[in-house]
């Protein structure tokens, strides 16, 4: 079974990806760590909280193919995530 990785560690793990990078996460670096927590969260090792507390930390774009591979495709995941968040209690 894996080991619950904690949202410091992934802090931090973000920040030296940052460092390594100039000081920003690129596009292609965030869409691999949006990759990962997604499979965290698929797996059940992090919260939807959790999960979305980190995906803020990387750069947004328009078109992200993660939430084609996560949620499906052909979706409109802007109408998902609007629906998503007011049916979560903040």
């Amino acid at each position: 079974m894996a080991e619950r990785v904690s949202v410091s560690e992934l802090r931090d793990r973000f920040a030296e990806c940052a460092r390594h990078y100039g000081g920003l996460i690129p596009h292609d670096a965030g869409l691999v760590w949006d990759g990962y927590i997604a499979a965290l969260l698929e797996w059940r090792l992090i919260t939807v909280m959790k999960h979305d507390e980190l995906a803020a930390l990387l750069p947004q774009k328009p078109g992200n193919p993660v939430l084609g591979v996560f949620l499906g495709w052909g979706q409109d995941f802007e109408t998902l995530e609007l629906e998503r968040r007011h049916s979560t209690p903040e």
